[in-house]
């Protein structure tokens, strides 16, 4: 059986599906009706919308671009991907900016989640294409080392403070073999800060009984 190569959007994708599903489903349980109510569901879309136009710039700048050379084709289908993404996320951000000021908010309301829809649909039919489509040109011309260097990069390109949300998805989003490969990758390889951040996302975030499976898989866990 031949290994799997490096998904380098795999962890990402993963966390930003998660939020997707998680914003879609308290959208639409929130009374639009309720402004109060629905607030704190708002403030979700505008964190999914934040994060996801970090991550397509963070695409733009470390694997597109880089790419442009060697599948011109492939990836300026890519790059025009994204312009579509920038119009919808900037709809959906005029749809919430109609419903703060709307005097009907049912009808504002059902707009926003429309619109909500409509961005998650694309980009989660987006991602799956990069998955399938944009991994087999970066394998062809990258090894699974020089792969992983540029996720690294990336990584160490985004603020503290948004990797603490960023990671808080990833731990809800992997499953129990993926997490334990990266705390082990982690252990060996990140600063203490990050692999405390990990495991407190870990210990919120997911069910004791998955945790303390996880975490005897993944052994001492040394936190300084």
């Amino acid at each position: 059986m031949n290994t799997p190569r490096f998904n380098s959007f795999n962890e990402i994708h993963k966390a930003l599906r998660t939020l997707m599903f998680d914003t879609v489903m308290r959208l639409q349980h929130a009374d639009p009706g309720d402004p109060v109510g629905c607030r704190p569901a708002i403030e979700q879309v505008e964190l999914l919308l934040e994060l996801m136009d970090g991550h397509a710039n963070h695409e733009d700048h470390f694997i597109l671009h880089p790419m442009e050379e060697k599948a011109p084709v492939l990836i300026q289908e890519f790059e025009s991907e994204h312009f579509v993404d920038l119009a919808l996320s900037a709809q959906l951000r005029q749809k919430i900016a109609i419903y703060h000021e709307a005097d009907d908010k049912e009808a504002a309301g059902r707009q926003l989640y429309y619109a909500l829809n409509a961005y998650v649909a694309f980009n989660l039919q987006h991602m799956n294409k990069e998955e399938q489509q944009l991994n087999q040109v970066l394998w062809e011309h990258y090894s699974d080392q020089e792969l992983l260097g540029v996720v690294q990069k990336i990584k160490q390109s985004v603020r503290p403070d948004e990797m603490k949300i960023v990671f808080e998805w990833m731990v809800k989003g992997l499953n129990n073999v993926e997490l334990l490969q990266w705390l082990n990758a982690l252990k060996r390889q990140a600063p203490a800060f990050v692999l405390r951040m990990v495991v407190d996302a870990c210990c919120e975030y997911l069910p004791a009984a998955r945790w303390q499976l996880i975490k005897a898989g993944a052994g001492e866990l040394e936190l300084a």
